[in-house]
Order: structure tokens, then sequence, then C-alpha cells
């Protein structure tokens, strides 16, 4: 799970939306908001409209702790957003289900 969890960090930082939605299990998704889930048929299309904006993104591993089928991960994000103008540095942590080594649910958690 350390690997996939690797994997989507790279391809975050990479701008690679392809290689992000690709560890995803089938009934796979992300939350980001209470109310805003994508769903694994969108994760790639959604991935990469928000990739697009961004001159580059900058992660920092803070902690990741793994459990079974389930891992929590904190890091602090930042990037530069080129249609706003604007630097963005935020904290997260993400809680992480896995199915079949693929990533089942990624919820995450704004600081």
């Amino acid at each position: 799970m350390q690997i996939v969890i690797n994997q989507a960090i790279k391809a975050c930082v990479e701008k690679n939306a392809r290689n992000f939605a690709a560890l995803f299990a089938p009934k796979g998704e992300i939350i980001l908001k209470k109310d805003y889930t994508i769903p694994r048929a969108e994760i790639e299309t959604v991935t990469q409209t928000y990739f697009s904006t961004l001159e580059y993104i900058k992660i920092k591993i803070a902690s990741l702790m793994i459990q079974g089928d389930r891992a929590c991960l904190e890091w602090s994000w930042e990037d530069y957003n080129h249609e706003t103008k604007r630097q963005n540095c935020h904290d997260n942590v993400i809680l992480i289900n896995f199915e079949s080594e693929l990533i089942r649910r990624w919820r995450e958690y704004r600081g």
C-alpha cells in the first residue's frame, strides 16, 4: 500500500492525471468536501482539469500510517496556479481505503 501511496504522490507532483486515476479501484472515489465526491469514472478528467491550472506541485510528507487496508497520510501541499497567479500552501490529512491493492476511497481533509 505504501507503494501505491508513493505512486499517487509522484503522479500529483508530475501532474499526471492518468497515472493518478489508474491507482483507483473500479468503484474508487475521491471525497474532497463533505458534499463533493468524484467517482472513479471522472477522476482522470477532474484531476487533469485541476492539474492544468497549476505551474507546479510540491508535496512534503509529514506522516504516514498504514494499518491493514487503511492508511492515514498527512502532507503539506504547495502549488502555483498560473490562472490566478497565486501560490497555495495547505496541510492535508488523507484517509485512504484500499481494495485489491488499489485505492477504494481517498478522503481529504484540509487544515
